[in-house]
């Protein structure tokens, strides 16, 4: 074969090659996975709260998109914070409070979504695809929802419980907690005092600080809790009064049934976890495939299955254990609901002075 021939044969065999890319790239299109074939032996790496997503899950998302998922859990916000600040690329998925969700859009930590590769974001209820658009813009996306409440022990504490003012009767010194979330804490003394969630003065902050330094020595250890221990200590009774998610209480009853929980009249926190991309994720796409299996009404409705959360999602509930669906613990009532505030992103010198009052409280 003479040199003509050969680079003819060269740039027929090319060009073969290329229509058949293309074939190939069509038949991966029609198809129901919507990931890239570079990610099937991709590891997705995710970081969420401990005894959050249920491992059957992780194991059907798996086999579905030939992948693995490593996941790593953290109980404390400030941490993950922390650490998908200081590590861009170490995660593809992460799970930030709506109040959290704020200030990383704000840092400039979230990645952009690929709408187009989130179509179930259709199944989520008008309220909070109101919100996500408001909020959000597209960077993050809710799938659960509930309420910071109190969860007492019946067996120990016999008056009625229905304000954040059983916090500072000093009958219950060493055994009541707070959570360990800013936004958490600093609610107690905002609502107590009557205050917004969402001051528009920084000078707002500074009394339901004044209150709660004089509460924090009444509280077991002084200092406030991971979720994962207040739920521990609801159980051992080690606790009698904690500050406490409703869904987290909800699951502590079924082991303990003398534990109830209450919202408080004064009002309390209404929030949502979210999913997101960080910025510098390796895995964007395969992470994008990822929020959307969590959006199938069935798998969200496993997911309330197993953490007890409510979910965002309005055709789930087809698929919720009726118990769960009927529990006022989880799914809590309209006339509370009516008492709860959302966060709302904060102006910056409000935010600053926000922070520097829950620094100087942790300090205390």
């Amino acid at each position: 074969m003479n040199r003509a021939n050969s680079v003819y044969l060269i740039i027929f065999i090319v060009w073969l090659g290329f229509i058949y890319s293309i074939y190939a790239s069509d038949i991966v299109t029609s198809q129901s996975k919507i990931y890239n074939t570079n990610e099937d032996k991709s590891v997705l790496n995710v970081y969420t709260w401990v005894d959050y997503i249920d491992p059957e899950i992780v194991l059907d998302f798996e086999k579905e998109f030939h992948v693995k998922v490593h996941i790593d859990f953290y109980d404390d916000e400030e941490l993950m914070f922390s650490t998908i600040q200081s590590e861009s690329g170490r995660y593809d998925v992460i799970f930030p409070s709506d109040s959290l969700t704020d200030v990383m859009l704000k840092s400039g930590l979230l990645s952009k979504l690929n709408m187009r590769l989130i179509p179930n974001i259709r199944y989520l209820r008008d309220k909070f695809r109101v919100i996500t658009k408001r909020k959000w813009m597209g960077y993050s996306i809710p799938i659960d929802w509930g309420v910071t409440g109190i969860a007492y022990n019946t067996k120990y504490v016999k008056e009625s419980v229905d304000s954040w003012n059983i916090f500072w009767k000093t009958k219950y010194k060493g055994k009541t907690a707070l959570l360990n979330n800013s936004y958490d804490v600093m609610t107690v003394g905002q609502k107590r005092l009557g205050y917004s969630l969402n001051p528009a003065n920084p000078t707002d902050i500074i009394e339901p600080l004044k209150v709660l330094k004089a509460l924090k020595p009444l509280l077991q250890e002084e200092g406030f809790m991971p979720y994962s221990k207040i739920m521990e200590r609801l159980k051992s009774e080690e606790l009698w009064i904690a500050q406490c998610y409703n869904g987290d209480a909800a699951l502590v009853n079924e082991e303990n049934d003398a534990i109830k929980f209450v919202v408080p009249k004064e009002g309390t926190g209404f929030w949502m976890d979210n999913i997101a991309v960080p910025v510098g994720a390796k895995h964007k796409q395969l992470a994008e495939n990822f929020i959307n299996f969590m959006l199938r009404p069935e798998i969200s409705a496993r997911h309330t299955n197993f953490c007890y959360f409510a979910n965002c999602n309005k055709k789930a509930g087809l698929y919720v254990k009726k118990e769960i669906l009927d529990n006022p613990f989880i799914y809590v009532s309209k006339k509370e609901i009516e008492r709860m505030e959302l966060y709302e992103i904060l102006n910056p010198d409000v935010q600053r002075k926000f922070n520097e009052c829950w620094a100087e409280l942790v300090k205390y």
